[in-house]
């Protein structure tokens, strides 16, 4: 394979990698907003987009793995094109930035989850034998104001 389709479908393979993390970092900010407003429909709809640009940044990662597999082909390639070795990076950096972001939701959606966790303990408590319903009903009365009950 000659140098110049080689960078040609690297510069492009790079760029969709870039694109894609970039992407998915502002979709990870709007699933972390979501979360925090306990905003549902907005979850899922990131969560939806999310999926989809995952699949295409994993296309475009396996593509340039088989093509770049040999040992020192993607650093020689790069090495030798100032404009490519500035594009690795760039992948690297936003691919970094989106890890970064991962983490906080991660943490944000612990979180909720746990609170969610102690409201259910709080309502069993004050109404032993509460359960949901399959339709996620509860089958006890909520409690009376005057019982002091809390989450």
């Amino acid at each position: 394979m000659t140098r110049e389709p080689q960078r040609a479908i690297l510069a492009e393979l790079l760029g969709v990698e870039r694109e894609c993390c970039t992407r998915l970092e502002r979709i990870v900010a709007d699933e972390r907003r979501a979360v925090a407003e306990r905003d549902l429909p907005a979850l899922l709809e990131a969560l939806q987009a999310r999926e989809t640009l995952q699949a295409q940044w994993r296309r475009a990662t396996e593509e340039r793995r088989s093509r770049f597999a040999a040992p020192g082909v993607l650093a020689s390639v790069a090495a030798e094109d100032p404009e490519l070795a500035a594009l690795l990076r760039a992948v690297r950096t936003a691919a970094d930035a989106l890890e970064r972001a991962q983490r906080i939701n991660l943490a944000m959606v612990r979180g909720a989850l746990s609170q969610v966790g102690e409201l259910l303990d709080g309502i069993r408590r004050a109404q032993p034998g509460a359960a949901y319903d399959g339709r996620a009903t509860l089958t006890a009365p909520p409690p009376a104001a005057a019982t002091g009950w809390s989450a």
